[in-house]
């Protein structure tokens, strides 16, 4: 079987966020799980080709399958489109779990469209101030300085808490207990927490994400939370133009900087793209 290494939302090596990439044709979940884990790369992908134009991924972190990622599916494509499975720019779709979603190839950059976004709710004043606690932030220190932004658990494949803080110095000394933080995911039925501040020169947002209940205490880049950011600013009228790109960065405080490029389009049902260049630093064969 064919390995990638790929750094994903980064056009030079060792920036971005790093993802194993498996072709496959015949692999167990329990084989995919502990290969995985082997790897130890916060999300792993495992592609299996299912015809000329269209390819079935499945996506794990070293603890758990996950719906979908969006560093790990940049990855996936730039391997297909580096080893030759796919030629060309163009447009492809993958098989997830749950949806069939369009991808854009175009050189080394690749634009993935996201499952429907979503804003499931609203954290209390109480969760809200339980976070705080975990983040050890004062409580007033969430929020932002311009917009009434409050923390809200949303969605384009997977469902992190938008976290936001009002400065980037807030941002970049946070300090989290994370087995808290583990415990407060898997009660509030998330991935993880999603920090951002609207505080960041030149960029959309400035962020960081958490999920230790999967094993990634944090990760440079999140495709999916950055997608389900874009939709958050959207409906909390921070951001108000479609067709037009909005840039986030993360991963400068691991010494990973990713650049994650977003795109809303659609009127009548807004549907969230997300996309980035990508970098293959290595290729082998896995001995199974």
């Amino acid at each position: 079987m064919d390995f990638y290494i790929v750094d994903a939302f980064s056009k030079k090596p060792f920036g971005g966020n790093a993802a194993g990439v498996v072709l496959y044709e015949n692999l167990s979940p329990e084989m995919m799980q502990k290969l995985a884990a082997e790897l130890k790369f916060s999300e792993t992908a495992f592609i299996k080709r299912l015809n000329a134009s269209t390819y079935s991924i499945r996506f794990f972190t070293p603890t758990n399958e996950i719906d979908l990622c969006g560093h790990a599916t940049l990855a996936s494509f730039i391997a297909l489109k580096q080893g030759g499975h796919i030629t060309g720019n163009g447009t492809y779709l993958m098989k997830t779990e749950k949806d069939m979603l369009p991808i854009s190839v175009l050189d080394d950059f690749i634009m993935m469209e996201q499952a429907s976004p979503i804003i499931r709710e609203t954290l209390s004043p109480t969760e809200t101030e339980l976070l705080a606690n975990i983040f050890n932030i004062p409580v007033n220190e969430i929020g932002d300085i311009t917009y009434n932004l409050v923390p809200q658990v949303a969605s384009t494949g997977v469902f992190d808490i938008m976290l936001p803080v009002k400065s980037k110095e807030v941002l970049e000394n946070l300090n989290i207990d994370f087995s808290k933080l583990a415990e407060f995911s898997k009660d509030k039925n998330v991935i993880g927490v999603h920090a951002f501040t609207l505080d960041c020169d030149g960029h959309t947002a400035c962020c960081r994400n958490f999920a230790p209940l999967y094993g990634i205490d944090e990760e440079p880049a999140t495709g999916t939370s950055n997608g389900a950011l874009t939709f958050y600013l959207y409906m909390n009228k921070v951001i108000k133009d479609l067709n037009v790109s909005y840039t986030f960065l993360q991963g400068e405080k691991m010494g990973r900087p990713s650049v994650i490029v977003s795109q809303l389009c659609g009127e009548d049902k807004i549907k969230v793209l997300i996309g980035g260049s990508c970098c293959v630093l290595s290729k082998g064969r896995l001995n199974l």
